[in-house]
């Protein structure tokens, strides 16, 4: 167990990096990716051009897009007008009857 001293300077280190917007995460890798994921944790604590371009890189490549389903788009709350002229295309041969 640490010294209170010691368990005081974590306390203020963590306060104050809550204060910057910072979170403690834990990762468990391979030994070899290890230089990697410190170097990309240090990339994107700064708030630097190469830090946003890094974290647009890295959602598009690991995290899956938002799919828009038919549902989302036809069940959305957009106007009725804005659907107009969407299914009017000419049948290519006469309509079937059906037997209600």
């Amino acid at each position: 167990m640490a010294s209170k001293s010691q368990q005081k300077a974590t306390r203020s280190h963590r306060r104050r990096a809550a204060a910057r917007g910072l979170v403690r995460v834990e990762v468990q890798a391979p030994k070899k990716d290890a230089g990697l994921i410190r170097a990309l944790a240090e990339t994107l604590r700064s708030k630097t051009a190469e830090a946003e371009a890094l974290r647009s890189t890295l959602t598009k490549a690991v995290m899956p897009p938002e799919l828009s389903t038919a549902f989302d788009i036809f069940g959305s709350e957009l106007a009725d007008d804005v659907f107009e002229n969407v299914f009017e295309q000419p049948r290519q041969r006469s309509w079937r009857k059906v037997d209600l």
